[in-house]
């Protein structure tokens, strides 16, 4: 009997990789497609990375790391028959550019300081008042084509004009490689604070940062590093500090964040009851709750930071693990908030403001539900 529990003991990491596998997303790749300038609506994406450049088809970036971080532009093609909250990849090598994610065209910067100037390029282009910017910071499991297709997917679908920077970090992209995507996200916090900076040093007046899941631990990493040291022009351009479905210890997060607070940081936590992936994390680091999976603000200990919870609105992917970017209801609901010139990320606002979900006030918590039928 000892013998049968101790190799069910050894076999629940394998069943968790086991359950990864079947529910995660292609591994995806970049194709590039010249002629999807005519076709689909073209998206302009500032790529810094700490992975090597790769001969691997379809990647451009590998799960290898870099020595010093990389630059470039992509220009990605949304299909016209995209559906929102969705990443399609082509299927063999001939991809359907009514329907598939491609690239048009790709161009590599050479230094922080080429990045610079292609930020204030964008910036400029977006507008002529106010000249806002976003990073993205993709998570575990994710190839360089999943977060560059993603980021551009979620800068479509919530009608943002942006200057846009994706910051990408060298994970294998396998589920099975979990503790090698922690030690990639170490070991990239010096190249996202040499992104950090360039962003800082742009035109850009003011900016976001948004990371999902591990990469919510890197901006973390990050953001408390250059809290200890300085960077007052940066924190002064922060707009907001996204953290979604984030795979971090709580503990850790209440060590971190004041440090952020004292700096007037404005931080949001997007979390989820019904996350399985940050519930398999749990599992394997031995610990009750991710930070992504708190039922209340109550337990950050009091500190001023924004809870946003998404338990009670579906999820377009399996694990639930990406609400923000694939429920149609949470699109539609940011998507209407910006057009009547509000922000989910500005305050914490009670009621229905005119889409499928509300916010709904409880306590320190803002919570979405969808909204009642008429």
């Amino acid at each position: 009997m000892l013998l049968q529990i101790l190799n069910f003991r050894r076999m629940v990491p394998m069943l968790v990789t086991f359950a990864l596998v079947s529910c995660g997303p292609p591994k995806g790749q970049i194709t590039f497609v010249p002629e999807a300038t005519e076709t689909g609506t073209i998206e302009t994406v500032l790529v810094s990375t700490s992975r090597a450049p790769t001969e691997e088809p379809g990647q451009v970036f590998g799960a290898g790391r870099s020595v010093a971080p990389n630059f470039a532009r992509f220009n990605v093609s949304v299909p016209p028959q995209h559906v929102p909250g969705s990443v399609t990849f082509p299927k063999g090598n001939r991809p359907n550019l009514k329907t598939d994610f491609v690239v048009a065209s790709a161009q590599k910067l050479p230094d922080a300081r080429a990045l610079t100037r292609a930020i204030n390029e964008e910036a400029f282009q977006t507008s002529r008042g106010d000249r806002p910017a976003w990073i993205f910071i993709h998570g575990y499991n994710t190839s360089f084509a999943q977060g560059l297709y993603r980021q551009v997917q979620l800068q479509y679908d919530m009608d943002r004009t942006w200057a846009s920077v994706h910051f990408s970090w060298p994970s294998a992209a396998q589920t099975r490689y979990y503790e090698y995507d922690r030690e990639s996200a170490l070991y990239s916090v010096g190249a996202l604070i040499t992104t950090l900076e360039a962003l800082a040093d742009s035109s850009a007046t003011e900016f976001n940062l948004v990371a999902h899941s591990m990469g919510t631990a890197l901006l973390m990493d990050a953001l408390w590093v250059m809290a200890q040291s300085g960077h007052e022009k940066f924190f002064r351009k922060i707009n907001v500090v996204v953290l979604m479905s984030p795979d971090m210890g709580v503990d850790v997060f209440r060590a971190q964040a004041p440090d952020l607070i004292e700096r007037e940081t404005p931080i949001f936590v997007v979390v989820s009851e019904t996350d399985r992936a940050l519930r398999i994390s749990a599992i394997l680091r031995g610990e009750q709750d991710r930070l992504g999976s708190i039922r209340s603000a109550d337990e950050l200990g009091g500190l001023d930071v924004g809870v946003i919870d998404l338990t009670n609105i579906k999820s377009g992917d399996s694990l639930g693990h990406f609400k923000v970017g694939t429920s149609p209801e949470v699109i539609e609901f940011v998507r209407s908030l910006h057009e009547s010139g509000q922000e989910v990320f500005s305050g914490k606002q009670a009621g229905v403001i005119g889409s499928s979900a509300a916010l709904a006030q409880q306590g320190g918590s803002v919570t979405v539900v969808p909204k009642p039928s008429q």
